[in-house]
């Protein structure tokens, strides 16, 4: 099954993956959850790309979201 566009903001991207940078960038404390209805994809899809990414869940990241949250 190949992964299906997303439209974010009027830019089509070629998979959840691709768009994520750009939906952390505007909201970069957004949950998998609120990222999904912004991309009308499910919850897993965006774990998944999030994951693979390298990128922690929300809870555990700072306002960039590439670097986890130092409070631990």
């Amino acid at each position: 099954m190949r992964p299906r566009p997303v439209t974010y903001q009027g830019t089509v991207y070629p998979t959840t993956g691709w768009a994520l940078g750009d939906v952390l960038r505007l909201e970069p404390l957004a949950s998998d959850q609120r990222i999904a209805e912004l991309l009308d994809v499910t919850p897993q899809q965006v774990c998944y790309w999030r994951r693979k990414a390298g990128i922690p869940p929300y809870k555990e990241r700072s306002p960039n979201p590439y670097i986890p949250r130092g409070d631990k």
